[in-house]
């Protein structure tokens, strides 16, 4: 007889991906500047939250210096989910000129900086552990004797072609220009906030002011500010521009009205003001402003919530809105609530505006964090002033989930804000890395920064790309003329304010 043993092994194993669902983490996607940083949320655990990073917590902080990709587990017992949805998040490196040949010789710390030239770039310097540097060259990158990457740097250095961004100044001496666009008879016309519509000859810098409209009252933030042009200038000369005036000429009194002038040309003035919609709350700060006309002749109007709070989410007033109607002011019927010409809402003070490829995408202000851009789509709800940017806190996920809302296509993310202004749609071959580009400019952060846009119009791809960071001051608005070159104007005030005209050379 044999005797047969049998030996028990206890078996011991953790649930890996069964029965615990994965957390879901916000925002799904964040821009930052170098050194900035923001907050990422999981939610839907009910245990302890376990990042890619090794930290743990429902909310963690992340300033990587280069763009990553970070996720998060959850861990209940001895069950731990599998990987939550991942969030990249871009670190965007400020730019340099374009120049023949460039020698780093000093040593580079706290800095994200990339470094390009036409021929050839030599290093010498020392990378320091808090420091992310490229070095871009057209021919070679050199790296000499006594050049070290110190640990927990960052550097790439890559060869290819470099571009640089020529500036001229067009005009000075402005007081606060608000918009500017390129009209169809090749010259810019500009509003500036204290009541003026100008053109400006972008060759000669010859201004002829064609109107200095009365009833605009300047305070603030307030006054003249969006304009735009008929599509077919030509056959109707009418210029549409959104201002604030006073009922009783108090900042208590503001209000805001959009108006249609009428050109004309023989004497060069505007005149036969026709009142579109009048009577909307105003104020020295969040009146939005930005105009649009698309091409089935419907004008497109930002307002803001004119530091009223309880506008933006009522849909019976105007304020924090974005209003749709017909070219004469009237109500289109198709516009989503009978009667109304509001078109989406929950906007805080959206300042940027633009039409392409079928879709309206806005800039707008955050109170302290998330500034945003959105693609706007009818009967949209934005969020504001319940959401600020993602909806990515308790109570935000909450108010998002009963109103739909939808979410930023862009963010300047938990860190602060940028102040986005002005915005506009490049897709000009003159220079190939901004085709199909949102080009958006700011007030706060003094920066020039391009967004590609995806293939169907519907989300930011990559990283945004940095330019003229603080060399022009505060920057407000941005205008592409036909040949491709690009113009922004300045919001400094004290009678300085420019028009910088920029042409791209690709080396």
């Amino acid at each position: 007889m044999k005797t047969i043993y049998i030996f028990l092994i206890p078996v011991f194993f953790v649930l890996n991906g069964f029965g615990q669902t994965p957390p879901s983490v916000t925002p799904t996607s964040a821009f930052i500047n170098y050194g900035s940083n923001v907050t990422l949320t999981a939610t839907g655990c009910a245990g302890t939250v376990n990042w890619s990073t090794g930290q743990t917590g429902a909310s963690i902080s992340v300033s990587p210096k280069q763009s990553a990709r970070f996720t998060a587990t959850c861990t209940s017992g001895m069950q731990t989910s599998g990987a939550s949805n991942s969030v990249l998040v871009q670190v965007g490196l400020t730019t340099s000129p374009c120049n023949s040949n460039v020698t780093v010789s000093s040593n580079l710390s706290n800095i994200g900086y990339r470094y390009e030239s036409s021929n050839y770039i030599s290093g010498t310097g020392d990378i320091e552990a808090n420091a992310s540097v490229q070095f871009k060259a057209q021919n070679y990158v050199q790296l000499n004797p006594g050049f070290e990457t110190k640990s927990g740097s960052v550097f790439k250095a890559f060869t290819g072609k470099c571009t640089e961004l020529q500036t001229r100044e067009v005009l000075t001496g402005r007081q606060i220009p608000w918009e500017i666009l390129w009209g169809p008879d090749d010259f810019i016309w500009m509003t500036e906030r204290d009541g003026k519509i100008s053109r400006v000859n972008p060759q000669t810098s010859a201004v002829q002011t064609l109107i200095t409209i009365s009833d605009v009252f300047s305070n603030g933030e307030g006054g003249l500010l969006g304009m735009v042009l008929h599509p077919d200038f030509a056959n109707n000369p009418y210029v549409y521009v959104s201002y604030n005036y006073s009922i009783d000429n108090t900042v208590s009194g503001m209000r805001v009205k959009v108006v249609r002038f009428t050109y004309n040309s023989g004497i060069a003035t505007l005149g036969s003001p026709l009142i579109l919609v009048q009577n909307i709350l105003g104020n020295s700060t969040h009146d939005g402003s930005r105009l649009v006309i698309t091409p089935e002749l419907k004008l497109f109007v930002t307002t803001g919530d004119a530091q009223d709070l309880s506008a933006p989410q009522n849909d019976t007033n105007l304020n924090g809105k974005i209003l749709r109607m017909n070219l004469d002011g009237s109500v289109p019927a198709d516009n989503p609530i009978a009667g109304s010409l509001v078109w989406s809402k929950g906007h805080r003070n959206p300042q940027g505006l633009v039409y392409a490829n079928g879709k309206l995408y806005c800039s707008s202000h955050g109170a302290g964090i998330e500034d945003e851009i959105n693609l706007i789509q009818q009967s949209g709800n934005y969020g504001w002033p319940n959401v600020e940017g993602f909806c990515n806190t308790p109570s935000e996920i909450t108010f998002c989930n009963a109103n739909s809302v939808i979410e930023p296509i862009f963010s300047s993310g938990t860190g602060g804000t940028w102040a986005f202004c002005g915005l506009d749609y490049y897709n000009n071959d003159a220079y190939p890395r901004w085709k199909g580009h949102l080009l958006l400019v700011s007030l706060k952060n003094q920066t020039l920064y391009s967004l590609k846009v995806s293939a169907d119009g519907n989300t930011v791809e990559g990283p945004a790309n940095l330019y003229l960071v603080n060399q022009f001051g505060r920057l407000r608005d941005i205008a592409i003329a036909p040949n491709g070159k690009v113009y922004l104007c300045t919001s400094n005030g004290g009678n300085a304010d420019k028009i910088i005209e920029i042409t791209p050379i690709v080396e």
